[in-house]
């Protein structure tokens, strides 16, 4: 029998709070989530400018939300520990690491203190690691992070509070040329938006995953990544990731099991095919061309080939051949690791990455498809600029981590009742 009193007596939300801290994963993950993005947005406020110990705001970031997560992570109660896939990908990934941090020192590059936090992050991961919901809720979390800082830093900018990232005349008047910019006279942009990742074609990417995160698994919460990856891909105009994210979106087409628009999957696999192939022909040939890296790539191979099995380092490159020392890095994520990492460091990291992508295809084929549209809009982004790199936490390294996260929590039977409601795709229980 209940008590009258209990009828009407408050609600103890911190005795809540305590409680879910103790069971869900979603709370450390979610901190992470936040940081990795604002780490990125203190640097673009601060580039550089030392704090303390001369060390600049984003490296002190990277370590307050560290803290702030494994603190977290100590109240979460015991699990068991990552086991197969999850595990194999784990282990990958800081072997690969370790193999970063010895070819940095042979090489004499520097990198920041942020690097001594990646093996950790994926240790918390490692020992408690998410069910399949707490990995998305910390995917949503992402995304939430990443459309407010979006717009925030726009409305910053429209009222004089923050200026906008300088940009030279010549490379405004070639951004008005050459791109389509419907909205940026009219929102007093001139060229290409740089947005608050440091440049127009990492703030054109964060616009793509959002808009492919809120497709994947759709919610309320999908409107407002749909239209805020919309207007940042509109006022950036970055081809590559304006593809990335048709590929994105035409993988949920493909993959997703039962009918859609009156098609089976067998039907939908060869036109979304055919559609990405058209595509990709459309983009590179856009007036814009590939704006100097036809050049680039050629200069970076042949750098390669000086030394093949561990690379030249960052300072190779910057002392390299005539285009090396001018471009600074390959325009291509996997040229450039190529190049500063030989095969031995590339091909560790991305044997890490392709058994990430195994592990979501997999799940894909059964008919959820969402984690390896995410992971495909990232990589394919990949293909024009050097997005992260892997020897330290990033916001887009983590998402990449998050999705093979989920993708290994899911089971065969899970996507087979998931896929019974299309109306809430891939849903949260």
């Amino acid at each position: 029998m209940v008590r009258p009193d209990a009828l009407t007596a408050p609600y103890d939300t911190s005795v809540h709070l305590k409680s879910d801290l103790r069971s869900s994963a979603s709370w450390y993950l979610g901190v992470l989530a936040v940081g990795v993005v604002l780490e990125r947005f203190i640097n673009y406020l601060w580039f550089e400018i030392p704090v303390v110990f001369g060390q600049p705001a984003n490296v002190l970031t990277g370590f307050v939300y560290f803290l702030a997560a494994t603190a977290v992570w100590l109240r979460l109660g015991s699990r068991r520990r990552a086991q197969g896939w999850l595990s194999a990908f784990l282990v990958t990934m800081a072997v690969a690491w370790v193999v970063h941090l010895l070819l940095y020192r042979y090489h004499g590059d520097a990198f920041n203190y942020t690097a001594l936090l990646y093996v950790p992050i994926l240790f918390l991961i490692w020992w408690k690691p998410p069910t399949r919901d707490e990995a998305w809720s910390a995917v949503s979390v992402f995304a939430w992070t990443v459309s407010i800082v979006l717009v925030g830093t726009r409305l910053l900018e429209s009222t004089g509070v923050l200026a906008v990232r300088n940009q030279s005349d010549a490379l405004i008047a070639f951004d008005t040329e050459r791109y389509f910019l419907p909205l940026n006279s009219l929102l007093g942009i001139e060229g290409r938006w740089p947005g608050p990742f440091g440049h127009n074609g990492d703030t054109a990417m964060m616009g793509a995953l959002l808009i492919v995160i809120a497709v994947a698994r759709w919610r309320w919460s999908s409107w407002v990544f749909l239209t805020v990856g919309a207007l940042s891909l509109l006022v950036t105009s970055g081809r590559a990731s304006i593809g990335a994210a048709a590929a994105g979106l035409l993988i949920i087409f493909m993959l997703r099991d039962g009918s859609f628009l009156w098609l089976r999957r067998a039907a939908r696999i060869p036109i979304g095919i055919a559609s990405l192939a058209l595509g990709a022909w459309v983009l590179i040939n856009r007036p814009a061309g590939l704006t100097g890296r036809n050049t680039a790539w050629p200069a970076f191979f042949e750098l390669w080939q000086e030394s093949p099995w561990i690379g030249v380092g960052g300072s190779g490159i910057a002392t390299g051949n005539e285009w090396t020392i001018q471009f600074q890095h390959a325009h291509n994520m996997y040229l450039n690791d190529l190049t500063r990492e030989g095969l031995l460091g590339a091909g560790i990291q991305y044997a890490a990455v392709t058994l990430g992508v195994v592990i979501a295809a997999r799940v894909a084929w059964w008919g959820m498809p969402g984690a390896l549209a995410v992971m495909s809009t990232y990589l394919i982004t990949g293909i024009t600029e050097p997005r992260n790199p892997w020897i330290a936490p990033s916001a887009t390294g983590f998402l990449f981590i998050l999705m093979v996260v989920y993708a290994s929590r899911v089971t065969k039977s899970e996507s087979e009742t998931a896929v019974k409601k299309p109306a809430t795709y891939e849903p949260l229980r």
